[in-house]
């Protein structure tokens, strides 16, 4: 080999290398940038929602809980049991601080306008575990001032009324601060406040508590400060509920709640990398064989002139790993500067993602530097053997047009029939069992089948269509057609280009469809009751019931009988009482339901917290005298369900002696049952419709008695789906790289393929085809061969896609869901666009190519 030979190589072959160069650049920015981008989504939905647990080394819950507490002396114990845990952890080797998350529910009271259940939360005192960004103004520094979400349309210094649970003065409050928290889903309320620890324990009419979360000040392991505080606190009496985590864990498990398991984004990762890997071994493969091709007489000269095969492909192969090494290099500089532009312009283009998290990890930069070297060598020695094969006296005639045997062609078609078909059995079954990278896997087996299927059948089955254009079109639509099958490998070259463009972006354009309303449906399941009416003193006025069940917009109405169940431990829940069946029609979704002689609670809730489902605890009611032995059932859902006939009835009204109660008379408080009513809207409202459905309800509940509350979920929904879009965010991004991969490769392939047909297009000029003519025939040809490329494509990219979003959130979840059929109408007609712009630019030059230059 001689270095003269391959430096001259280079710089006769400069224009083709160049295209060469761009093709191998890109892929290989398109391998590092979807790795950073995609690790990204895992850390997104970490810092969206675990932002609560940033700092927090520890977490433990459930110490001193006085919620459950149905006596004066179960709170006590518990306020004890509080004392002496707080004591524990602070003198813990490895503390830095802590705080307590104290939260009640009160009732918000706002001119106008029906009173809204809502939480009030204790701010921390110290800045670093104190989560809530301030937007603007200050925060609160004494009782009656609260902050509230940025997005909660309430501006500063706004003026309401807080009435605390079970108390009848309300207290007013002044907005002093707003925080952004966007992104920050809260299931527990649409609207919290956030107030001083101080005023959180004057609203609770039994001593607020919540979760204490815990600073580490690094000495000190997270798991090895959780073990250390749990086992001080296991010897503490009443503390038998408590649990203890570590802040990441809990921050992994609420973003998991939300969007899945951070496994399936590792997958998600792992199989992505594969699909990028495998659609940048097919663009340099592709152009490396129009290149090699458009070289056989070349090679052939040089055989004749004494130089051997081993030679040229010696030359070949360094001329390959020169151009793989140049343009690896600044396909790794361009995909690690795409991604922090993406980063750095994100905020500006209106895109949410936490810009701090991401990221390109040094293993991307190590494979995207073995796709750019390794995928090129692999492809390019195929096509260079080709090219130096043979006898040089027949490879004087150009490769390109040699045609195929008929055997080759259907031997290709039958192999990749076959491969598609095992690559498609085996998707299928690795979508079922959600094996996401398998499913990846897989899915470029099919693809290289159906690939192999169109280079052997694409060509004749175009060229049995020349006639038909040569009808519409004339000589010039025939020529192009019969072009097509003349020249099959130029044919599958081009096919192919094309076909990886547009399956990857129609792949891209359907996963992410499919996923984003996936996963906001998983997420609304969360909240599956879209209102609930409750009154501060439980009893509803007699007619709304009646009265909201027939306003336009509410599809389902239930009204549930609210008492207290206490176990044998004195902790005591509210228990909602109602038929099953209707509870299963009000929500929007499965819950679990209590059959008889059970009660279904909370697996949050400590009454009873040491049962397991099946146990069977016995409840008293209403006095000690009406116990029930139930068997518990735990669920996932917030409330404490029983079915009427498992529990004792409201008590009736008696006099002394037990005679009924006198007609007319006012029945006391306490022989009235405690009621609340849930509504369900129908499932077509949205926007404007829901809105004003909405506030039919708020103002019939107004009307009613202005001390009710309206508590719905429509805006933590719509915080979830924000929250959604940050995380998914990241896929945008991805289908930009993938977008413009696929012009690259198709506008590389398509403008060397054309280059190389200045011989063929001198000898139609000397026969007299004009210049139009020439360029028309090249043009039609290649939108004959896009057109059918383009819309193979997007019918492998929506199945590809959708089994992709199926391995990643589960078949049951995008089964409901439309594929986004204009979208892929888009995809495929946008990829003949390309292939014909490319086509037609590249031929305006080839065709004022003089003849005599030739």
């Amino acid at each position: 080999m001689s270095p003269r030979l391959v430096l001259g190589q280079l710089r006769a072959h400069a224009g083709r290398y160049l295209g060469t160069f761009l093709a191998i650049a890109v892929a290989v920015g398109f391998v590092l940038a979807s790795a950073g981008v995609l690790r990204t989504i895992t850390a997104s939905a970490d810092a969206t929602f675990g932002m609560r647990y940033s700092d927090t080394a520890v977490l433990v819950q459930n110490l001193g809980d006085r919620t459950s507490a149905g006596t004066d002396a179960t709170r006590e114990e518990a306020a004890g049991a509080q004392r002496m845990g707080l004591e524990a952890i602070a003198t813990t080797p490895g503390v830095r601080a802590f705080t307590v998350d104290s939260q009640t529910y009160v009732r918000v009271r706002a001119e106008g306008r029906a009173q809204q259940m809502t939480t009030a939360t204790a701010l921390s005192p110290d800045d670093r575990l104190r989560w809530q960004p301030l937007a603007s103004g200050r925060l609160p520094a004494r009782p009656g001032e609260v902050a509230v979400r940025a997005d909660s349309d309430v501006p500063l210094g706004a003026t309401f009324e807080v009435q605390p649970a079970g108390r009848s003065d309300p207290a007013p409050v002044t907005v002093v601060g707003l925080f952004d928290l966007s992104g920050q889903p809260d299931l527990t309320s649409a609207f919290p406040l956030y107030t001083v620890d101080e005023q959180v324990q004057q609203w609770s009419a039994s001593g607020a508590g919540g979760d204490v979360r815990v600073a580490g000040d690094g000495s000190v392991p997270g798991t090895a400060l959780a073990a250390e505080i749990a086992e001080r606190l296991a010897g503490i009496p009443g503390t038998s509920a408590v649990e203890v985590s570590t802040g990441s864990a809990e921050a992994r498990a609420l973003a998991e709640s939300f969007v899945g398991s951070r496994d399936v984004y590792t997958r998600a990762l792992l199989a992505f990398t594969v699909l990028a890997v495998a659609v940048a071994a097919l663009v340099i493969g592709t152009t490396f064989a129009v290149v090699f091709t458009a070289r056989v007489r070349e090679t052939a000269l040089l055989r004749c002139l004494g130089a051997t095969g081993f030679q040229l492909r010696l030359s070949g192969a360094v001329e390959a790993l020169v151009v793989a090494v140049l343009a690896t290099a600044t396909g790794l500089a361009l995909g690690r500067f795409g991604v922090s532009v993406a980063s750095r312009e994100a905020p500006r283009l209106g895109v949410t993602i936490p810009l701090q998290e991401v990221t390109v990890p040094p293993s991307a930069y190590a494979l995207a530097a073995a796709v750019g070297v390794g995928v090129t060598l692999l492809t390019a020695l195929p096509a260079l053997w080709r090219a130096t094969s043979g006898s040089p006296l027949e490879a004087l005639r150009p490769g390109d047009v040699r045609p195929d045997p008929w055997w080759r062609r259907l031997a290709m078609v039958l192999a990749g029939s076959a491969v598609a078909v095992a690559g498609w059995t085996g998707m299928s079954s690795a979508v079922d069992s959600r094996s996401v990278v398998e499913a990846g896997a897989w899915g470029v087996l099919t693809f290289l089948g159906v690939l192999a299927v169109t280079a052997g059948a694409l060509p004749t089955l175009l060229g049995a269509v020349g006639p038909v254009f040569g009808l519409l079109l004339g000589p010039v639509g025939l020529l192009g057609a019969r072009n097509t099958a003349r020249s099959p490998r130029r044919t599958a070259a081009t096919a192919a280009a094309v076909l990886v463009g547009v399956t990857l972006t129609a792949t891209m354009v359907t996963g992410i469809a499919l996923l984003g309303p996936a996963i906001q449906s998983r997420l609304v399941d969360r909240v599956p009751l879209d209102v609930a009416v409750t009154a501060p003193d439980g009893v509803l006025p007699g007619e709304l019931p009646e009265q909201l069940a027939g306003l336009d917009g509410v599809a389902e109405s239930l009204v549930v009988v609210d008492m207290y169940a206490e176990d044998d431990q004195g902790r005591r829940t509210v228990l909602r009482v109602a038929d099953p069946s209707r509870v299963e029609q009000v929500m929007r979704r499965e819950v679990t339901l209590p059959g008889p002689g059970e009660i279904v609670l909370p697996e949050s809730s400590p009454v009873a917290a040491s049962a397991r489902d099946g146990d069977t605890v016995r409840f008293t009611f209403f006095s000690d005298d009406d116990g029930r032995d139930l068997v518990v059932r735990r669920s996932g859902d917030q409330w404490a369900l029983a079915r009427p006939g498992s529990v004792p009835a409201w008590p009736v009204a008696q006099l002394p002696d037990g005679s009924p109660w006198p007609a007319g008379e006012e029945i006391p408080q306490q022989f009235v049952p405690r009621t609340e009513q849930w509504l369900r809207m129908d499932d077509g409202l949205e926007g404007e419709r829901l809105e004003v459905a909405l506030d039919g309800v708020r103002s019939a509940a107004v009307d009613a008695d202005p001390s009710l509350a309206v508590t719905e979920t429509f805006a933590s929904r719509e915080q979830i789906a924000g929250s959604v879009r940050t995380v998914l965010t990241s896929s945008s991004l991805l289908l930009a790289v993938a977008v413009a991969l696929a012009l690259v490769g198709v506008v590389n392939t398509l403008t060397l393929a054309i280059r190389e047909r200045t011989r063929e297009i001198a000898l139609l000029r000397g026969v007299g085809v004009t210049r139009t003519g020439v360029w028309l025939m090249l043009v039609l040809e290649t939108a004959l061969v896009a057109a059918s490329a383009s819309a193979l494509g997007a019918v492998l990219g929506a199945a590809f896609g959708a089994h992709g979003a199926a391995a990643l959130v589960g078949p049951g979840t995008t089964g409901n869901i439309g594929l986004p059929v204009t979208d892929l109408l888009t995809v495929g007609a946008g990829g003949v666009v390309a292939a014909v712009l490319a086509a037609a630019v590249a031929s305006l030059g080839a065709v004022r190519t003089r003849i005599t230059g030739i």
